[in-house]
């Protein structure tokens, strides 16, 4: 009968797991505009706040998408720069390795400053505070939970094998 009342608790965290696994357990990257100049600068980094090291950049040009404009590395901060030679917007790819992988646009005017887009802008560096708070009330939680049910199931073993 327990089993009963506690099936629909454990089937909602579960789904709840399953919907929130993508946010919760993926290492993400993420990117920041250092400056804005003739030179475009900018700074990749994972979720956890560690910059992407050494990591390998692909520069495409707003003309030419299959070969690259320039290639490289990242410093061991995560930082990255390149001279554009035209404006337009140009497509930029940093594999941080292990599966990450990292694309933005920035776009290059013709004046001397380099406009970002809102969506560049906001790129944050560091994960969320509340996610990492409520993956670990979930961890908890679900623990708890496991540790319940075997309980239980132990106890209803031990009551079949006195009674039979």
């Amino acid at each position: 009968m327990k089993l009963f009342k506690i099936l629909p608790v454990v089937t909602l965290v579960a789904a709840g797991i399953l919907y929130l696994s993508n946010i919760a357990w993926a290492h993400g990257v993420a990117y920041e505009m250092v400056e804005t100049s003739p030179a475009v600068t900018f700074k990749s980094g994972f979720s956890s706040g560690d910059p992407i090291a050494y990591g390998q950049v692909l520069i495409y040009a707003p003309d030419n998408t299959e070969v690259e404009f320039q290639n490289g590395r990242t410093d061991r901060n995560g930082v990255f720069s390149f001279l554009p030679d035209r404006p337009g917007i140009w497509n930029v790819e940093v594999d941080g390795g292990m599966g990450h992988k990292l694309i933005f646009d920035v776009e290059v005017s013709g004046s001397d400053k380099n406009e970002l887009s809102a969506h560049e802008k906001e790129a944050p560096l560091q994960g969320s505070i509340g996610i990492k708070a409520l993956l670990g009330i979930s961890l908890i939680f679900n623990l708890c939970l496991v540790a319940s049910y075997l309980r239980a199931r132990r106890r209803t073993t031990e009551m079949k094998n006195t009674d039979g």
